[in-house]
């Protein structure tokens, strides 16, 4: 090859190269059939409305307490007190708490259905 040659060769090799490079790449191969449109974006979410605010009431007022006993008035009223006092207790320990263990004792049995433990071995009789 002639110097002539060759460089006629690589005038021709650089300008396929740039046609290459210039023509899209579209426009060499066949055209294909156009891709399919996007499917259009789904519908916003509608999230529900929440419903409105509850009416709340205020609360009720605040009552003072009352103002403690005059003097006269406790030595009044302890009598009553300490007869209240004796009818609650009274009635329970002198009626309620008798039934209770009666009852307890009929169900279970005197020793109250638990078994005694076995008696502790005699310090002769463990030696063996």
């Amino acid at each position: 090859m002639t110097g002539a040659q060759a460089s006629l060769r690589r005038r021709i090799v650089a300008g396929a190269l740039a046609l290459l490079l210039v023509v899209p790449s579209g426009l060499l191969a066949a055209d294909p059939e156009p891709a399919p449109p996007y499917p259009p974006p789904p519908p916003p979410v509608a999230r529900p409305v929440p419903p409105p605010p509850r009416y709340y009431y205020p609360p009720p007022p605040r009552v003072a307490p009352p103002p403690p006993l005059s003097p006269l008035m406790r030595v009044i009223y302890a009598p009553f007190y300490a007869a209240g006092l004796v009818v609650r207790y009274g009635v329970y320990y002198v009626l309620v708490a008798p039934l209770e263990v009666f009852s307890r004792t009929v169900n279970y049995g005197a020793k109250g259905g638990v078994e005694a433990p076995p008696p502790p071995p005699r310090g002769g009789e463990e030696r063996r």
